[in-house]
């Protein structure tokens, strides 16, 4: 019958290229997320901090504690997004690990190349968990951003809206009624 031709395995380059590919994927997809959020998050802080005792008195200001509430929030998601940075780097060094032995097994003999396909097959499960883990922690920190800015609308809206009523009632009659003075 005739002899079965072993399936060639992945060159160098094609190595080289996946791993390549892998980091400019990774880079991009998160990178990208965390920084936005992380630009948001900040500016929501700052914006608050800065300007929301401007709208809203603070020593006259209701549910103070939707505000704090709120920085709260936004704070936890500045540290969400910059745990996420750090585990993503470490989940490079593990993806540039991974990629490394993949070239080595392109050039090993074969009793080297069966102990090293094992070993990428239990990386890239962790690489893959990794992975999980990082859209985890940005999705919290994506809930995180949406609740903080959601608790400050709630705030300076809410204030807002009693600093009218109160400049509105100290008017001193019920517009509904005619005026002492006609």
């Amino acid at each position: 019958m005739g002899t079965s031709a072993a399936t060639p395995g992945p060159t160098k380059q094609d190595c080289e290229k996946g791993r390549d590919d892998a980091f400019d994927t990774l880079n991009q997809d998160q990178s990208e997320y965390d920084k936005q959020l992380l630009a948001l998050s900040a500016g929501f802080l700052g914006v608050s901090l800065a300007f929301v005792k401007d709208v809203v008195p603070l020593k006259d200001a209701v549910h103070l504690w939707e505000f704090d509430w709120a920085l709260l929030m936004l704070f936890g998601c500045i540290c969400f997004v910059l745990g996420t940075f750090q585990y993503g780097i470490h989940s490079q060094l593990s993806l540039s690990e991974y990629w490394r032995l993949m070239g080595e097994s392109c050039d090993a003999k074969d009793e080297e190349k069966a102990a090293i396909v094992a070993d990428l097959g239990t990386r890239w499960i962790r690489l893959k968990h990794k992975h999980e883990v990082i859209k985890v922690l940005n999705w919290i920190a994506g809930v995180l951003f949406g609740v903080g800015v959601a608790l400050l609308v709630l705030f300076v809206t809410t204030n807002v809206h009693r600093e009218a009523h109160l400049s509105h009632a100290d008017v001193g009659y019920n517009s509904s009624q005619p005026h002492p003075s006609k």
